[in-house]
């Protein structure tokens, strides 16, 4: 194993390749100055104010219309309507797609409480305006009486703090060796910050020989936080188990003797199973150019600081960065011009001079006539040499506003096109009429320009990497952390521990177990493909109604009106049963069992037809079985009214009769019999008036149906004979 190198190697060390890096990025560093200078409106330099402010000349116009906000603001704002998401996969069958979620969901946690989006957009306005942006991954203990530590991702403000290895020959310096994070701090804050060191106890080298030119001066000491990676040897040998399999183990974290059930592997040869491997150690020391302040180890194996270009070109071994606007700012120079010599041009038209002969001007207000409103003037009638003299005219002459203008549209054209953003894609009117033209015209600018959000896409790769390779080692002790799901809601899951969730299902999270990788995927945000998968669903529903019932919950699911969850749960336990989900933590359905499931699916389906065609049949027959019914209980009717009409006329000639037998009949046995008689026959009559004799004659009918065979029914009632008429 190699030796740690000592103070004195790493501050050698350090203060020769802090020289390199500046010289090899002074030129890139200078001409992002000055493209940010541009950004921010100081598009006149010095020299050009001084020559139009000369003594002499009077005040000339300098003015700025700043062109360039345009595209720099849609190069920023196309990034933040498509954000990029880090994805992460088992690469080994170590790990599992569960545990995968919880470093994806913890990856959105540590993005969202260190407001990423900021951080993002930071980096690539920088490479957007400046050529190159940077940011960095930290870690931080928690808050309270806890020793756990959290990451974080920080932004750097000053991109020019931070020198990048030029050795580095990937887009996203992953593969650098070294970095440097630098800060200015005033004496007094270096002295509340570091206390008694040996630049403070020499009183920062004043009036004596500074041995560190450029670390320690007037302004103040500057501060480098000196990251590298060292690189050491390490002997890695291969330990077989008694299950057979092999484990990679380095030598020297093994003990002298091996637990009973395991030796050391061989190889085909008979050899011990080993291999010399160099192993990346990052390590951060802090500096002030003289002494070292501290020095840290980080667990990761990069370094923690993540570089966005801008766009990169190598001519030969060196490499050069430009912003989007390094090639618009003559453009952009040549315009101010135009314009600001418009506006001198047209000031200037109604300051022509007064011409006429000498000795006209003695009066003290022609002095001033161009610029105080006299309402008169007075000249002197006669020359010099007592001649009369004319009145003073002025020299007018006609501005070249004309070609001020062409030449400000065609600075203004060549502004566009060192942008590769015209008219359209700012927003104004073209000849496109379709919706999904004038979109696409739109998008061009957004297409021509890619390059810079596609550098961000990079680094935020790369930082996915540096985070998942930091995970398992500062997340390595049982412990409850958050996670957020896509749609960013809120889960607090155990790690590193076996333990029984909300819904009885044992989870086991091993952070430390298996490999992982990352992906990136650009898309619009989640809030909107919620948005428009609503209304795309809605659409379809419109369409479909049927929709509805197999996917209605999951249209309510993408609403975001009130209540819109509930009345996704409740569509969802309306489901067909071979739409439900299963719940998660019981057992699978075997396929053999879903088949059958389905066979007595169909099945059930098909005897609900059946059963939905004999109802018909039967509700047909009832009908015309009805219909017979009715004609016959007419019939009956008829009869009984006929009948009750004839018992009216008969019971009186019974009462007269009975009158007539009362007389003649005197004894008490003739008297009974014929009063018993008289009561049966008024029952009949009493019968006949109220339609139970058509009840009877219905029940009689049915009964006889039932026993008739079908072609008797088929053939209806028979056709009965007139009755005869009533004696």
């Amino acid at each position: 194993m190699a030796r740690r190198k000592s103070e004195k190697a790493v501050l050698e060390e350090a203060r020769a390749r802090f020289k390199l890096a500046e010289e090899a990025e002074l030129e890139n560093r200078k001409e992002a100055k000055i493209d940010l200078e541009f950004a921010a409106g100081q598009q006149w330099s010095k020299d050009d104010q001084d020559r139009r402010n000369a003594s002499g000349t009077g005040k000339r116009p300098c003015l700025v219309f700043n062109k360039l906000t345009g595209p720099l603001n849609m190069i920023s704002n196309e990034a933040r309507m498509n954000q990029p998401g880090i994805e992460v996969h088992p690469v080994d069958m170590s790990g599992d797609t569960d545990t995968a979620d919880v470093y994806e969901g913890l990856i959105r946690h540590i993005e969202y409480v260190s407001k990423a989006d900021e951080v993002y957009e930071t980096a690539l306005e920088q490479a957007a305006r400046g050529g190159f942006g940077v940011f960095k991954v930290v870690k931080r203990h928690c808050e309270g009486k806890t020793f756990d530590q959290d990451l974080f991702i920080e932004r750097i403000p000053n991109q020019f703090s931070v020198y990048v290895d030029p050795f580095a020959k990937r887009a996203d310096r992953s593969d650098m060796n070294w970095c440097f994070e630098t800060e200015l701090l005033s004496k007094e804050e270096y002295k509340a910050r570091y206390g008694q060191t040996e630049v403070t106890q020499l009183n920062f080298y004043e009036g004596i020989l500074n041995p560190t030119e450029g670390w320690v001066s007037h302004e103040g000491v500057r501060i480098a936080h000196y990251w590298r990676v060292d690189t050491e040897q390490r002997t890695l040998v291969g330990v077989q188990w008694p299950d057979g399999r092999i484990t990679a183990e380095y030598e020297d974290e093994l003990p002298q003797t091996l637990p009973e059930g395991l030796r050391f592997a061989l190889d085909k040869d008979g050899q011990p199973l080993e291999r010399e491997m160099d192993e990346r150690r990052v390590r951060c020391a802090t500096i002030n150019g003289v002494e070292v302040l501290d020095s840290i180890e980080w667990e990761g194996q990069w370094i923690p600081f993540l570089f966005v270009p801008g766009e990169e070109l190598w001519i030969g071994e060196k490499r050069y960065l430009f912003s989007l606007i390094r090639f618009a700012r003559d453009p952009q120079k040549l315009y101010n011009f135009y314009r600001s010599s418009e506006a001198e041009t047209v000031m200037l038209g109604t300051k022509a001079p007064w011409i006429g002969v000498k000795g006209a001007f003695r009066d003290s207000r022609w002095a001033s006539a161009n610029s105080m409103p006299w309402a008169y003037l007075e000249y002197e009638p006669i020359d010099i040499a007592g001649s009369p003299a004319p009145p003073p005219q002025r020299n007018v002459a006609e501005p070249p506003i004309q070609a001020l203008t062409i030449g400000a549209a065609q600075a203004a054209d060549d502004i566009k096109s060192t942008t590769n953003v015209y008219d359209a894609s700012l927003g104004a009117r073209s000849n496109e009429t379709s919706g999904i033209a004038i979109q696409r015209r739109q998008n061009q600018s957004g297409v021509a320009n890619f390059h810079f959000v596609d550098n961000l896409n990079r680094s935020i790769r790369h930082c996915g990497e540096i985070l998942c390779d930091m995970i398992p080692k500062i997340y390595d002790v049982p412990r409850q952390v958050r996670v957020l799901g896509e749609d960013r809601k809120q889960q607090i899951v155990m790690v590193n521990q076996r333990y029984m969730d909300d819904k009885g299902v044992e989870r086991n999270y091993d952070l430390s177990a298996g490999k992982y990788d990352v992906t990136i995927t650009v898309g619009p945000s989640y809030t909107t493909q919620r948005q428009e998968a609503f209304d795309t669903l809605t659409q379809f529903a419109q369409a479909y109604p049927q929709l509805l019932q197999v996917a209605g919950d999951l249209i309510f699911q993408y609403s975001d009106m009130p209540g819109a969850e509930k009345i996704a749960e409740r569509l969802q336990k309306m489901l067909p049963p071979q739409l439900q989900e299963q719940p998660e933590g019981q057992p699978q359905i075997p396929p053999e069992m879903q088949a059958q499931i389905q066979q007595m699916a169909g099945e059930n389906a098909q005897l609900k037809q059946l059963v939905e065609q004999q109802g018909r049949e039967i509700a047909i027959k009832k009908a015309e079985t009805d219909s017979r019914e009715a004609i016959e209980l007419a019939k009956i009717e008829q009869a009984d009214r006929e009948a009750a009409l004839s018992a009216s006329v008969k019971n009186r000639e019974l009462d007269l009769k009975a009158a007539e037998l009362h007389e003649t009949l005197s004894s008490t046995e003739s008297m009974a019999l014929m009063k018993s008689e008289l009561d049966y026959i008024k029952m009949q009559i009493a019968n006949m008036a109220t339609g139970a004799a058509a009840e009877q004659a219905a029940e009689q009918m049915a009964v006889r149906q039932a026993f008739e065979p079908p072609e008797a029914q088929a053939q209806g009632p028979a056709q009965e004979e007139p009755a005869a008429p009533a004696v």
